[in-house]
């Protein structure tokens, strides 16, 4: 079983915005994450997945925080190595997950 992290920011309009944390990826030294949009039904049992955010981390020594991409050269860098990514990554439909938060 695999557990699968869940994280919410808040914006800059101060609403919250979940994700789930797919994979990070390395582009030119700089790290990004990918995830998916969440969204947690009423009921706490069931979480429906929305499309896909690259998020760029900014290292601040041992902090580090996510950053939206501004610049559509960098995101279009970021998007087709994810696509690349992807076609590497083996998904067993099958498998059992387990939705751990975070301590």
């Amino acid at each position: 079983m695999e557990n699968i992290e869940f994280f919410t920011l808040t914006g800059e309009d101060g609403n919250e915005y979940h994700f789930m944390y797919v994979d990070e990826i390395e582009l030119n030294g700089t790290k990004y994450w990918i995830c998916d949009e969440a969204f947690p039904e009423e009921n706490a049992e069931e979480i429906v997945l929305g499309d896909s955010v690259a998020f760029k981390v900014i290292q601040d020594g041992e902090d580090f925080f996510l950053d939206s991409i501004e610049d559509e050269k960098e995101y279009e860098a970021v998007s087709k190595a994810w696509e690349e990514a992807e076609k590497e990554i083996e998904i067993d439909e099958d498998a059992d997950f387990e939705i751990k938060e975070k301590e």
